[in-house]
């Protein structure tokens, strides 16, 4: 039997970041791994907003969307990334109740590729989605998922004592019983 793959192993949200910006060649391999996740009728629904540290008028509109937890440690991140999904299937122009199902499949595959490469990663919910929308000008038709602090890793020194016992912490996943039932 094959072992699980080390990038899946290793993966985990991390809050310490080195603050230098993701090449753009990275950022192509990276969303070149999530563009090849599965979705229903290959709409393939997602869309991604990349704020890189070098625009740094971009990386601060999206950091100041993010709640101010969040904020004091995603503002270290090499990049910030805004995941959203398509709404309706451009076809039919029907609801696609499978579409954040599909950005997040784009997602994991995203994180994985990040992983092996060696950044690290970091999924938030805790944003602004009024704001978020207005700072990456986007339209009613898409969902917003979540926001992706991605970078190379950083000192935990840096951190505030309570995101740095968070950052030591064992990373915890239920147990296999717990969540799968063989039918």
């Amino acid at each position: 039997m094959n072992e699980i793959l080390q990038s899946i192993q290793q993966r985990r949200s991390v809050m310490a970041f080195s603050p230098e910006p993701i090449p753009n060649e990275h950022l192509i391999q990276l969303f070149r791994a999530a563009i090849l996740a599965p979705s229903a009728y290959n709409e393939q629904p997602w869309l991604f907003f990349v704020a890189n540290r070098e625009n740094a008028s971009a990386f601060e509109s999206v950091l100041n969307t993010l709640a101010p937890a969040n904020q004091e440690w995603a503002k270290s991140a090499g990049a910030l990334v805004v995941t959203a999904a398509r709404k309706n299937y451009t076809r039919t122009g029907e609801s696609n109740y499978y579409s954040l199902h599909d950005l997040g499949m784009a997602t994991a595959m995203f994180l994985v590729q990040a992983q092996s490469m060696g950044y690290v990663t970091h999924m938030m919910g805790g944003f602004d989605h009024i704001s978020i929308r207005s700072a990456i000008k986007l339209d009613d038709g898409y969902q917003i998922g979540a926001v992706i602090a991605l970078g190379k890793p950083g000192s935990i020194e840096n951190l505030n004592p309570q995101n740095k016992q968070r950052e030591l912490s064992p990373r915890m996943r239920l147990e296999l019983e717990k969540v799968l039932r063989i039918l």
